[in-house]
């Protein structure tokens, strides 16, 4: 199953981050992945949520995500990620098609 390597960030140094993306990107390629989108936190309907920014990533299963994060290629780059802004990352399993009715179908059961 696909899964999602989702990063929440708060920026702080642009021309730290414009080179962590610069360096990161061909690392996350190396391990299958492929950006996906980033935008801006506009509205937080319930709870709390620290960060301005969500960027997200698609990798081919949670297996090359986390290899991708734990690699010593990224790991060299986790200084520089700390002065360009605050991360909290999480990965997300995405359901197949099969679970996905499963899971539609238990929320409409009584």
């Amino acid at each position: 199953m696909a899964a999602y390597f989702i990063a929440h960030g708060t920026l702080k140094d642009p021309k730290k981050m414009e080179e962590y993306v610069a360096k990161s990107g061909p690392i996350f390629a190396e391990h299958g992945g492929h950006f996906l989108t980033v935008g801006e936190v506009k509205t937080v309907l319930t709870g709390s949520h620290g960060h301005k920014r969500t960027a997200i990533f698609v990798f081919p299963d949670v297996a090359s995500a986390e290899a991708c994060y734990n690699s010593e290629a990224y790991r060299a780059l986790w200084p520089l990620r700390h002065e360009a802004g605050d991360f909290d990352f999480i990965v997300m399993e995405e359901y197949g098609t099969a679970a996905r009715k499963l899971h539609e179908d238990s929320d409409h059961a009584e």
